[in-house]
């Protein structure tokens, strides 16, 4: 056993900071949240469990106060086998994804392609202190040295599976529906249509309204249509694109947004 820990430890060093673990062979947990500092990301935030469920939102199961005080006790290894779970669980080849919009389907099998051909890495970030991250971020995404990153903020991931109620299979609709919608609007930003610089505040939040824009006309309406649980966010910004006429210039869903890319 002492062994495999100095085992570990060595490629762990060796590797930057990557842990492989038995649940997969491609999930790594960065080690140092400086990385996010060298390159520019662009970030998912999602509002946190509210008090009354959002009008119209399936209910969602309450949170055990048991698990709830035990944060402390999920490690590194937890987080990234949960990660890797909820992953192969909005696999749109499963039939239980029947009633994924065709356009989040193509996504997320372009994520399962680009992995499998070493193209795309989707990292835990256990630390994200003195990174650009937004408290409530969950996801974020951009591009180091030519290779697609997609990035879990670890903190906010945790948070997400207790609000939600599962930290392991099966995942609730909601957290299988959030994440789905998570990982296509980094897809979104790791277009070539993305050409924003997120150093610079008023371009990023014109990417942010883009990404939000068609990631919402694509999949997060469709699902609302059939009544799909999902976080109240994705209920807002929907709102407002329509009060908007779902034009490209929305300055409601830019309202929604400018208060968080303001603090980044």
């Amino acid at each position: 056993m002492a062994r495999d820990r100095e085992r570990q430890k060595i490629t762990s060093q060796r590797e930057g900071g990557r842990l492989s673990n038995r649940f997969s062979m491609h999930m790594r947990v960065g080690s140092a949240a400086v990385m996010l500092v060298l390159i520019g990301l662009f970030a998912w935030t999602i509002v946190r469990q509210q008090s009354k469920p959002a009008e119209g939102l399936a209910d969602r199961p309450s949170l055990p106060p048991t698990e709830s005080q035990s944060k402390e006790n999920y490690t590194d290894v937890d987080l990234s086998a949960a990660v890797n779970q909820l992953f192969s669980s909005v696999n749109p080849s499963l039939p239980e994804n029947w009633y994924f919009p065709q356009f989040a389907k193509e996504k997320l099998s372009w994520i399962i392609n680009q992995r499998k051909a070493g193209k795309l890495s989707i990292i835990l970030l256990k630390n994200t202190d003195n990174t650009n991250l937004y408290f409530e971020d969950l996801m974020a995404s951009g591009i180091v040295e030519g290779k697609l990153m997609i990035v879990i903020a670890g903190p906010r991931f945790l948070d997400f599976l207790l609000e939600g109620g599962r930290t392991s299979p099966p995942f609730t609709q909601r957290q299988r529906n959030d994440f789905t919608v998570g990982l296509v609007h980094e897809t979104i930003h790791l277009e070539k249509e993305n050409t924003a610089n997120p150093a610079n505040f008023q371009e990023r939040l014109a990417e942010e309204v883009r990404a939000w824009r068609k990631v919402d006309l694509n999949v997060v309406r469709q699902l609302r249509q059939l009544n799909q649980p999902m976080n109240p966010r994705l209920i807002e910004a929907d709102d407002a694109l329509r009060s908007c006429g779902d034009k490209a210039e929305c300055e409601s869903l830019q309202e929604i947004l400018f208060p968080t890319e303001r603090t980044r």
